[in-house]
């Protein structure tokens, strides 16, 4: 019985490892995504996944399960406390793999994204001239050349909003 614990649990980690690595370092993401009666449900985006959680599940259980039987713990006690670990080890990777996704961001955005975002002059808005803004669009703050509706010069620092885009530019109006 501890053999095979010891090669379940072997195998399990194995494959588990190198999924995480080709998921992280990679961006390969091979996993399971499940039919539900609303659509299709991606169980990977944002955590762990189904097929990541199973050999989580798989890997631990079976290894602390053999540790306490080599210790001469009961056989439905190696149990019990190897699937609560299970459970406990699947939770906080979980919890460790949407933390590090967290900070994942979408790079992709078009100019007409920033329209009627807010933000503040960064650079000065000469009357009859250009200055620069920081605008958040899709969640990340972005340096856009901007220039005056009205005309008038907009100072640094000023809150404004986007009012319309015109190739490389944004016109901006004062936030009141």
């Amino acid at each position: 019985m501890i053999a095979i614990l010891t090669w379940v649990s072997i195998i399990a980690g194995g494959i588990l490892v190198l999924l995480l690595l080709l998921s992280l370092l990679g961006g390969l993401d091979i996993d399971v995504d499940i039919e539900t009666g609303g659509g299709e449900t991606d169980t990977s985006a944002g955590g762990i996944g189904l097929m990541k959680g199973a050999l989580t599940f798989i890997s631990v259980s079976s290894w602390v399960m053999k540790v306490l039987m080599i210790g001469q713990q009961g056989k439905t006690l190696s149990i019990v406390i190897g699937v609560m670990s299970g459970i406990l080890a699947f939770a906080l990777l979980n919890y460790l793999l949407k933390a590090l996704l967290k900070n994942e961001a979408n790079v992709n955005w078009k100019m007409s994204d920033s329209l009627f975002q807010k933000g503040t002059t960064y650079l000065r808005i000469p009357g009859k001239g250009e200055g620069i803004v920081h605008v958040d669009i899709r969640g990340k703050s972005r340096e856009l050349k901007a220039k005056s509706k009205t005309g008038k010069e907009i100072k640094t620092g000023q809150s404004i909003i986007v009012v319309e885009t015109i190739n490389d530019f944004v016109i901006v109006e004062v936030d009141n």
